[in-house]
C-alpha cells in the first residue's frame, strides 16, 4: 500500500503486539484514520504473557472485545503457594478476594497470541486490516505530520505519511531510538525458561501453582487449552546465555524436585530460553512521535504486568491524540500528559516487579531460608492475600499529580462500577466522550442537568438515572456533587458544589474549549 498520492492518516502504529493492536482499535473506535504495520510475516503463534487483569479487561470492555477475550481465556480459582520446601502450600483463594466494584474479579489466563488474536479480528471488523512484513525505516517530522520510511514485501521502499506515529514496537523499538528517546536497560541477571506442555501438576485446572524452591523459582499456570500448562522456572545454577535444552525430561525433573509430582511432559508446544531485563523509557513522546507497550517500559513477569501496562498506554493516549485532532489547536499539556500520567506508572512497575523479582530469585543460604519463613507467615495474612485482588488487578492506581488533573479526593482514579441488576455504571458513560456526573437528585440537581444536556454535555444523573440509595457511590467519590469522567474512565475533576466553573477549568487545563470534550 503507498501512500505517496493518498491524503494523511491521523495514526500510523509501528508494531502489531497486543499494544500496536488495542492502539489501532482505540483510534477507529475514535474516529481516526489509521495504518498498523508490523514486520514479521504475520500474526504470533508463540506467547510469552499470559495473564490479563481486570482494569485491562475493563478497557477491552470500551473496545467491544472483552466478552471475546473473556471466552477465549480461563479464570484463575486459586493460586497455591509453597514458600518454604516441604511444607504445605497456602491456598489463595482468588475468587473469594474483595475485589470491589469490577465485572472481572479474577486472573484471566489467556494466551498473548490469542488476546492478539482477539484484537485483530476486532479491528478487522472495524475495517482495518494489519501489513506484515513492513518494516519501518525512520521518521521526518514535517511540521503538521510526520512522514515515514516503510520498506514492504519484495524489499520496495513507501512513504507513510501521518499526524501521529505511535511507536509500539518492542524492547528493541526502531521508533524509540530514531526519535532519540532514550532507554535505560539493566539485567536482573537471572536465567529462566517458558514452556507450554500437556502434563499433570496435579492442580486443578484452574489453579496455579508458585513455589519458592532451594533452586530456584517455579510458576506452574493453567492455560485454556484442557491439560495444558505454562511452565515458568527459574535456573538458580545456569551461568550465562548458554543454551538449555528445554524438553519433557527437563520438566519433569524440574516438577519433580520443586513441586513433588510427576508431570509427565508431552506434547512441549512452545519454549523459550531468557536473561531477565528490565528498562524504561527516558521520554515517551519527542513532537509527533509517541511510544507505548515494551518500547516505553520492559517489566519482570513477575505479577502480569507488561502487556496490561502496554494496553492501558493505549488506552489512556488515543482519546488524547483524538481530542487534540478535534479541538485543534490545542496547547501541549493535552499530550504532555501522557508521558506525565503513564511513565510514573511504568517506573513504580518495574521497581517492584524487579524487587520481588530480586526477593524471590535469592541464591540458597540464610536469607533464602529466612525469606521462606516470613513468606509463609505473611501468606497467611488476610491483608496480604488482599493485594493478589484489586491492587496487582490494577483496579487501584492512580495519575494524581496528572497536568489535566484537577485537585480533589477523588481526582486521578478510576471511576467506581457499581452493579445495578445486570447493568453497571461504566455503561451510561457516554462512549468516546468526557461524561459529567450530577450526584443531586434534588430540584437544583435536576435544573443543573438539564442545564448540561442543553449546553450538548453527556451527562449521568445519579438517582433518576442511575441509583445511589444509600449514598455509596458518592461517598467512594468523596462527597463530590459534580463529576467529570474521561473517556479511559478517569475522574478529571471533582466538586462538592454544583459548580458550573468546574467543566471551564478542566477545559483550560486541556486547552481546549468546553464544547470540544
Amino acid at each position: 500500500m503507498n501512500l505517496d498520492n493518498l491524503d494523511i492518516l491521523d495514526v500510523l502504529i509501528i508494531g502489531a503486539g497486543p499494544t500496536g493492536l488495542a492502539a489501532a482499535v482505540e483510534a477507529v473506535r475514535h474516529g481516526l484514520r489509521v495504518r498498523v504495520v508490523d514486520d514479521k510475516p504475520g500474526p504470533a503463534s508463540f506467547s510469552r504473557a499470559l495473564v490479563v487483569h481486570a482494569r485491562t479487561l475493563e478497557a477491552f470492555e470500551d473496545m467491544g472485545l472483552a466478552a471475546a477475550v473473556c471466552a477465549a481465556g480461563v479464570p484463575f480459582a486459586a493460586l497455591n503457594v509453597t514458600p518454604v520446601p516441604g511444607k504445605p502450600p497456602i491456598r489463595v483463594d482468588l475468587r473469594a478476594l474483595p475485589w470491589g466494584d469490577t465485572r472481572y474479579p479474577f486472573w484471566l489466563s489467556i494466551p498473548q497470541y490469542a488476546t492478539e488474536r482477539c484484537l485483530e479480528q476486532r479491528l478487522a471488523a472495524l475495517g482495518v486490516r494489519v501489513d506484515w512484513s513492513t518494516r519501518f525505516v525512520g521518521p521526518a517530522e514535517r511540521g503538521d505530520h510526520v512522514e515515514v520510511a516503510l520498506r514492504g514485501p519484495g524489499d520496495v521502499v513507501t512513504t507513510g505519511r501521518a499526524r501521529w506515529l505511535l511507536g509500539c514496537d518492542g524492547g528493541r523499538s526502531p521508533v524509540r531510538e530514531a526519535a532519540g528517546l532514550g532507554f535505560v536497560r539493566t539485567s536482573l541477571d537471572q536465567t529462566f525458561i517458558l514452556a507450554d506442555a500437556l502434563g499433570d501438576p496435579g492442580l486443578p485446572e484452574d489453579e496455579g501453582a508458585a513455589v519458592l524452591a532451594r533452586d530456584g523459582l517455579l510458576f506452574v499456570v493453567p492455560m485454556p487449552e484442557p491439560g495444558r500448562w505454562r511452565i515458568i522456572a527459574h535456573l538458580a545454577r545456569h551461568r550465562g546465555d548458554a543454551p538449555v535444552v528445554v524438553d519433557a525430561p527437563l520438566l519433569d525433573r524440574l516438577l519433580h524436585t520443586r513441586l513433588g509430582v510427576r508431570f509427565a511432559a508431552r506434547d512441549v508446544s512452545w519454549t523459550s530460553q531468557f536473561i531477565l531485563k528490565q528498562g524504561l523509557a527516558a521520554r515517551y513522546r519527542a513532537g509527533r512521535v509517541f511510544i507505548a507497550g515494551d518500547a516505553a517500559h520492559l517489566h519482570s513477569p513477575v505479577g502480569g504486568q507488561g502487556l496490561n501496562t502496554g494496553v492501558q498506554d493505549a488506552h489512556a493516549l488515543i482519546w488524547r491524540l483524538a481530542l487534540a485532532e478535534r479541538a485543534r489547536p490545542t496547547h501541549d499539556a493535552l499530550l504532555a500528559s501522557y508521558e506525565a500520567e503513564r511513565r510514573p506508572i511504568a517506573a513504580s512497575m518495574v521497581r517492584s516487579t524487579g524487587l520481588a523479582t530480586r526477593l524471590m530469585t535469592l541464591r540458597a543460604g540464610l536469607l533464602t531460608a529466612l525469606r521462606g519463613r516470613i513468606a509463609r507467615v505473611a501468606l497467611q495474612r488476610r491483608c496480604v492475600q488482599r493485594r493478589l485482588g484489586r491492587p496487582l488487578g490494577m483496579l487501584d492506581l492512580a495519575v494524581t499529580r496528572s497536568p489535566i488533573v484537577l485537585p480533589g479526593r477523588a481526582a486521578g482514579r478510576r471511576l467506581p462500577d457499581p452493579r445495578h441488576g445486570e447493568a453497571r455504571l461504566g455503561e451510561r458513560l457516554t462512549p468516546l466522550r468526557h461524561t459529567l456526573l450530577v450526584l443531586d437528585d434534588s430540584p437544583a440537581g435536576a435544573r443543573f442537568v438539564a442545564d448540561l444536556r442543553a449546553a450538548g454535555h453527556p451527562c449521568v444523573h445519579i438517582g433518576p438515572d442511575w441509583p445511589d440509595p444509600d449514598g455509596a457511590l458518592r461517598a467512594s467519590l468523596g462527597g463530590a456533587r459534580l463529576v467529570i469522567v474521561r473517556p479511559d474512565r478517569i475522574v478529571a475533576a471533582a466538586a462538592t458544589t454544583l459548580d458550573p466553573e468546574l467543566l471551564t477549568r478542566y477545559a483550560r487545563a486541556l486547552g481546549v474549549a468546553p464544547a470540544a470534550l
